[in-house]
C-alpha cells in the first residue's frame, strides 16, 4: 500500500492527542483512517487488553473499513485483531446493553430501526390530529377557496408528519424531554409557536407509544448512552481504558449527542482522531447533524488540524470550479454571514503530483446552458445523457437533482427514451430504492414465503430467479422443481417415493443443482422455529455473500423484528409482503446514501439521484440541473421550500426548530430566529452544490431554468456558475 505525502505525515506522525483531518473529496480519507488504525496496533501503542476503535456512520462503512485493516494488519505480518469498527449507534448500543441500569432503560430493551420508528411517528401524528382537529385545521389559512381547502387538509397531515419528525428528532439531540418541550410551550413567560406546540403533542405520544413497548429508536439510544457514561465515571474510564484510541469518519455529520459520546469516551486519553469535510456537510436535512460542531473542534487551541488536500478523482477544470465556489461564497456571497459559514477555503482541492498511481484525469469539460423552462431542460438533459452513454458505453453517468420530484420527472423523460432501444439499458433509477435493496429483499421475500408454504415449491423457484441476472435461462430448472414432490425432494427417505415424476430425468449436473437448493430449503424450514430476524440472517448467510448484501440482510432483519413484534398476530406470510413492499418500492428502505446500500455506477446506464443520494459516489459525466435561486437561493428575504402556501408563508419545522434550540441556549432567543435558520439553509444548499460538483470526474453539465411553473426565476446563481467557469 502506498500512501500519498499527507497520508504518510497522518499515519507515521500520530502518536496521540486530539487530531482533525481536512480531507477534500476523493482525497483517501477511508484509506487513511484504516492504515492510521494499522499504524497504531504494529507499532505496539495498543495494550494487549484494548482495542483501536472506529467508528462510523454506515453498515457499509463498517464492512469497507474493516477489511481495509485487515489486509494491512495481514500485509504487515501481524494479527488483524486489536481493533473494532462498529457504526456510532452499534456502539451506543455496545454501551447501554453493558450497563442499561446506568442508562435508565429496561434490561430488555429493543432497538426501532428507521422503518419501525417512522410508522411510529405516523401513528402519533394521526392521533394528536385527531385529538387537536379543531385546532389543527384552524392553522389553514382562512381565505382559501373550498377546493383549495381540501387539498391544504391533505398536505397539512403529511407536513404535520414532517414537523413532529422535526421536533423529535432535535429535542433529542438537545436532551429536551417530552415534559420539559411541553412545560416550555405551556409557559406564559413566552411566546410559542402554534407549530412547536403541536409538534410537543406529537413528540409526548411518540415517546409514550415507544416507552410503553420498551423500544428505542436510535436517538433514544444514543442518548441513553450519554446518561451512561455521565452517571459513573468508573464505567466512563474503563471503557476509555478498552478503547484508547478512537478514530471517527465523517465527522463533519455529527450530531449533539454523537460527539458528547465520544467526548465522553476520549476524555481521559484524549486520543481522538476526527475525519471529516466541513464542505460536505449536508445532513441536516434528514437528521440532527449540524456542521458548526466539527468546526468548533477544529479551532480548540489543543486540536492539532492537518489537511488531506490531494485529490485524483476529477480533472483540473472541475477542480478549478469546485474551488472556485469556495473562495466565491467565502469572499463575495451576497449574504456577509453566509461568506463565513457556508464553504471553507482553509483546505482547497489539489490535484495529484506526476508521480500519483490515482491521476486525475487529463482532459475534462464543463458547460453551462439556460432553458426556457423546466420540461425543455428536462427532456434535452435527459437526451444528452442517453446520447453520452450510447457514445461512451465504457464511461459512467449520472443526473442529479436537488429534489426528489424533479428526478422522477427526469426518470420519466428517461423512460420514453428508452423505448426507442428494447435491447439496452439505458439508466438506473436510484430515486427509491437501489436495485441492491430490492434484489436482497426480493430473495428473502420469496424464502419467507416458501417457509409460511414449503409446499408451495415455485416460491423456491423465485428465490433462485431473484438472485440471477438473467432469470429467463433458469426454466428447465424452475420446471424440475415445481414438478417435484416437496416432502421427497426435502427431507428425502432411503426406501421413499422419487422426489421427480418418470418423465422428467435430470442429468447429473441439474440434480446437484437441484439437490442443493433442497438442501437449503430444508435448513430454512428447521430454522423456522427462530424468530424471524435469526431466520433471515440463516438465510442470508446462505444465499449472499458480498458484504453490501449482507449488510442490507441485517438491516432488513432489524426492521421485520421490529415489525413483528408491533404486530403480535403476523405471520411469515405477512413478513414476506413486508419485504416484498420494499422489493416493489412501495415501503422505503432507509438509506440517505447510495453508497450505503452497496450501489456501484454502471458503464453505459445513466444514473437518475438526487444531489444527497450521490455523496459518496463519482461519474465520468455529472449533470446538476435546476441550479437556481429556487433550489439555491441566494438571499435570506426571498422565497424558501418550506414556506407553506396553505399556512399563510410560515414554514411550520423551522419554526419549531429554531425554538427548540433557543430553549436549550444554542440560540439567542432574542434575535431573529427565523433570518438565522434561512441563512444557514442557503449555507448548506451551497455544500451541496459543493457535492455535485464533486461527484464529476471528466465532464460537468450544469443548467438551469429561466421560468419555473411559468414564473420567472432569479437567475442570479446560474450567471454567477457561468463566471466561475
Amino acid at each position: 500500500m502506498r500512501l500519498r505525502a499527507q497520508q504518510h505525515e497522518i499515519v507515521a506522525g500520530y502518536r496521540g492527542g486530539k487530531l482533525a483531518i481536512a480531507a477534500v473529496p476523493g482525497s483517501g480519507k477511508t484509506q487513511t483512517l484504516a492504515a492510521l488504525a494499522a499504524h497504531l496496533l504494529t507499532q505496539g501503542l495498543v495494550g494487549p487488553e484494548s482495542e483501536v476503535l472506529v467508528v462510523t456512520f454506515t453498515n457499509s462503512a463498517v464492512e469497507n473499513v474493516r477489511a481495509r485493516i485487515r489486509a494491512m494488519l495481514r500485509a504487515a505480518g501481524s494479527d488483524a485483531t486489536g481493533f473494532r469498527v462498529l457504526t456510532l449507534h452499534s456502539l451506543a448500543n455496545a454501551i447501554v446493553r453493558e450497563r442499561p441500569d446506568l442508562a435508565g432503560v429496561a434490561y430488555d430493551y429493543r432497538v426501532d430501526d428507521e422503518l419501525s420508528s417512522e410508522q411510529t411517528l405516523l401513528d402519533a401524528t394521526e392521533w394528536v390530529i385527531q385529538r387537536e382537529g379543531a385546532r389543527w385545521r384552524a392553522m389553514i389559512a382562512e381565505s382559501l377557496t373550498a377546493q383549495q381547502r381540501a387539498e391544504a387538509e391533505a398536505r397539512w397531515r403529511e407536513d404535520t408528519t414532517r414537523l413532529g419528525t422535526e421536533v423529535v428528532r432535535v429535542a433529542k439531540n438537545l436532551r429536551l424531554t417530552p415534559e420539559a418541550v411541553c412545560d416550555y410551550c405551556a409557559g406564559a413567560q413566552i411566546n410559542a409557536s402554534p407549530f412547536l406546540q403541536l409538534g410537543a403533542a406529537i413528540y409526548a405520544r411518540y415517546d409514550s407509544a415507544m416507552r410503553a413497548t420498551g423500544r428505542l429508536d436510535f436517538d433514544d439510544l444514543l442518548w441513553a448512552a450519554v446518561r451512561a457514561l455521565n452517571n459513573d465515571e468508573d464505567f466512563r474510564r474503563r471503557l476509555g481504558q478498552r478503547w484508547p484510541f478512537i478514530l471517527e469518519d465523517e465527522a463533519q455529520d455529527s450530531t449533539p449527542l454523537q460527539e458528547l459520546m465520544l467526548e465522553l469516551l476520549s476524555r481521559d486519553h484524549g486520543n481522538w482522531v476526527r475525519v471529516g469535510d466541513p464542505n460536505q456537510a449536508i445532513m441536516t436535512t434528514f437528521t440532527a447533524s449540524d456542521v458548526r460542531l466539527f468546526r468548533r473542534f477544529m479551532q480548540r487551541p489543543e486540536v492539532t488540524v492537518m489537511p488531506l488536500s490531494v485529490s485524483g478523482r476529477s480533472a483540473p477544470p472541475i477542480i478549478r470550479l469546485a474551488n472556485a465556489l469556495v473562495r466565491w461564497a467565502r469572499r463575495e456571497h451576497p449574504e456577509p454571514w453566509v461568506r463565513g459559514h457556508a464553504l471553507s477555503d482553509d483546505v482547497l482541492i489539489h490535484p495529484t503530483s506526476p508521480d500519483d498511481p490515482q491521476q486525475n484525469p487529463a482532459e475534462g469539460d464543463i458547460r453551462v446552458r439556460g432553458f426556457q423552462d423546466e420540461a425543455d431542460e428536462i427532456e434535452a438533459v435527459a437526451k444528452g445523457a442517453v446520447d453520452y452513454v450510447l457514445r461512451h458505453p465504457d464511461r459512467t453517468c449520472a443526473i442529479l437533482t436537488p429534489t426528489n420530484a424533479l428526478g422522477q420527472r427526469v426518470a420519466q423523460a428517461l423512460q420514453k427514451l428508452q423505448a426507442r432501444y428494447p435491447d439496452k439499458a439505458l439508466y438506473q433509477d436510484q430515486l427509491r430504492n437501489p436495485p441492491s435493496v430490492r434484489k436482497v429483499a426480493r430473495a428473502l421475500a420469496h424464502a419467507l414465503r416458501f417457509c409460511s408454504q414449503p409446499t408451495h415449491l415455485g416460491s423456491l423457484a423465485d428465490v433462485r430467479a431473484a438472485l440471477l441476472e438473467d432469470a429467463q435461462n433458469d426454466r428447465r430448472f424452475r420446471t424440475l422443481l415445481r414438478s417435484a414432490q416437496p416432502e421427497a425432494l426435502l427431507f428425502p427417505a432411503p426406501d421413499g417415493q422419487p422426489a421427480l415424476p418418470p418423465n422428467l430425468s435430470p442429468d447429473a449436473e441439474e440434480w446437484a443443482a437441484l439437490r442443493a437448493w433442497a438442501n437449503h430449503a430444508a435448513e430454512w424450514l428447521r430454522a423456522s422455529l427462530l424468530p424471524v430476524d435469526q431466520l433471515v440472517l440463516a438465510i442470508a448467510q446462505q444465499l449472499f455473500s458480498a458484504d453490501a448484501e449482507l449488510a442490507i440482510a441485517h438491516s432488513l432483519a432489524a426492521s421485520l423484528r421490529r415489525y413483528m413484534l408491533t404486530h403480535p398476530q403476523a405471520q411469515l406470510a405477512d413478513a414476506a409482503r413486508e419485504l416484498s413492499a420494499i422489493a416493489e418500492n412501495r415501503r422505503r428502505y432507509p438509506s440517505n446514501f447510495l453508497a450505503d446500500a452497496g450501489f456501484q455506477p454502471a458503464p453505459g446506464q445513466v444514473t437518475v439521484t438526487t444531489m444527497h443520494k450521490a455523496k459518496g459516489l463519482e461519474w465520468d459525466r455529472v449533470y446538476l440541473i435546476s441550479v437556481d435561486e429556487v433550489e439555491f437561493p441566494h438571499s435570506a428575504d426571498g422565497g424558501f421550500r418550506g414556506q407553506l402556501w396553505y399556512l399563510d408563508g410560515r414554514d411550520p419545522a423551522l419554526e419549531a426548530r429554531t425554538q427548540l434550540e433557543a430553549l436549550a441556549g444554542q440560540r439567542d432567543a432574542g434575535g431573529d430566529l427565523i433570518k438565522e435558520a434561512r441563512l444557514e439553509y442557503i449555507a448548506e444548499r451551497l455544500r451541496l452544490l459543493y457535492v455535485g460538483i464533486t461527484r464529476a470526474r471528466r465532464d460537468l453539465r450544469i443548467s438551469f431554468s429561466r421560468q419555473r411553473r411559468g414564473q420567472p426565476v432569479n437567475l442570479a446563481l446560474a450567471v454567477r456558475m457561468l463566471n466561475l467557469t
